[in-house]
């Protein structure tokens, strides 16, 4: 777990050094950085989820005791669900290393089935078993993200992102039609899910006052649950699934009313005044 998060660490600073070294400050800043610019403002991102299971499925021993035994093969498959984000970003005033904090919530929306086919083996009898299962929880999502732009283009960026969501389940539909369910290691998510996140996107500054940024998200390793080497993945009755969220974020960037120039002094030595409108948020 601490590996990972370090790992993170490494390639959102190194890509900054990285950043900075190749493109410099020769192309327009993306953040405003002469004090024309509000360094707050508002964004919001429409999206969607999808809880993505592994990839290869092997059937496997769920237990084994005496003249008693269970093999199973479990079958995930992820779907897709709703997500929407609102928040307040904070430009930095020198963006060596971050360019932009962001603090948001959230409605986040997890999906998936399960199918299974077992064995149980008791002496001399065999018991087949099948069953269907589905998943559809709900959560109110608090998130904090430090950004880094790296610049392609004028005013086309790649953003690495590394943060933290805080997610409370208010809602869950569940079920499962199925033989001696009982037999199943099943578990589930706890309804307060605190993970640490990476995501990556490419954005746009469409003009003086938006830009868009479509990015994917996914966690990379839980603090609750403990996550057990499974680096964000999460379990549903009996198998994993990695959130993503693939998402399209609209940032507002704001301009004071009437933005002058920073005052200087005349030829007479009196200061010249700057339109009071102006201020530094």
């Amino acid at each position: 777990m601490m590996r990972a998060f370090l790992i993170s660490l490494f390639l959102l600073f190194s890509g900054s050094l990285f950043a900075q070294g190749v493109y410099g400050r020769k192309k327009p800043d993306i953040f405003p950085t002469d004090g024309s610019m509000r360094r707050g403002g508002f964004y919001f991102a429409p999206g969607i989820t999808y809880a993505m299971p592994r990839f290869k499925n092997e059937e496997e021993t769920v237990f084994s005791n005496a003249d008693t035994s269970y093999n199973a093969l479990f079958d995930p498959n992820g779907k897709i669900g709703f997500y929407l984000e609102a928040g307040w970003f904070v430009s930095t005033r020198d963006p060596i290393i971050l360019d932009y904090w962001d603090f948001g919530v959230a409605y986040k929306q997890l999906k998936g089935t399960e199918d299974f086919t077992g064995t149980l083996i008791r002496g001399d009898s065999i018991d087949l078993l099948a069953g269907t299962g589905a998943f559809n929880d709900r959560h109110l999502t608090a998130h904090v993200n430090a950004n880094k732009l790296l610049q392609t283009k004028d005013y086309q960026f790649v953003q690495f992102s590394l943060g933290a969501n805080l997610d409370w389940r208010f809602g869950t539909d569940r079920s499962y039609m199925a033989d001696l369910t009982a037999l199943n290691n099943w578990a589930f998510p706890p309804d307060l899910i605190g993970q640490v996140h990476v995501k990556v996107g490419y954005g746009f500054r469409i003009n003086k006052q938006l830009m868009i940024i479509p990015a994917i998200e996914t966690p990379v390793f839980s603090i609750a649950p403990d996550d057990g080497g499974n680096f964000g993945k999460l379990q549903w009755f009996s198998s994993t699934y990695r959130p993503l969220i693939f998402s399209v974020r609209f940032l507002f960037l704001r301009y004071p009313k009437g933005f002058a120039c920073v005052p200087v002094r005349s030829n007479s030595g009196k200061s010249k005044t700057v339109d009071p409108s102006y201020k530094r948020k």
